[in-house]
């Protein structure tokens, strides 16, 4: 009997572990093409008004082209960080979530991908 209890107690006790743990789960997964779709309709109406000019058109995809290129250039997690932000409207807390870092750590990456961002995009201009 006590060998049974004992078991009983460490079966338990790993399901609960298993509970806690943050294995994928099908509801919280998002098609990949939805998330781009979205992202890219985000930053189209970012930087277009309703109806503009063949000229404006051009513009805005030139400075798209120059923001994406600029974001290259950014360390990983900076990028990662403001695109799910800026592009993906997630908020600090799911961002924090998603690359495994505290928020605190999260509003540093934002900042210092914002202010080198904004260097970079000044400087190509």
């Amino acid at each position: 009997m006590a060998w049974l209890r004992k078991l009983l107690a460490y079966t338990l006790a790993d399901a609960f572990k298993t509970l806690g743990r943050a294995k994928r789960d099908v509801a919280r997964e998002r098609s990949l093409e939805a998330a781009l779709d979205q992202s890219s309709e985000r930053l189209q109406a970012w930087l277009a008004a309703e109806q503009s000019s063949p000229s404006e058109q051009a513009d805005r995809n030139e400075q798209a082209a120059l923001l994406a290129e600029a974001l290259a250039t950014l360390p990983e997690a900076q990028r990662e960080a403001l695109v799910l932000r800026y592009c993906q409207g997630c908020s600090v807390a799911d961002i924090s979530k998603q690359l495994g870092r505290s928020p605190t750590a999260v509003a540093g990456l934002l900042k210092r991908g914002s202010r080198q961002l904004r260097t970079l995009l000044q400087d190509r201009e």
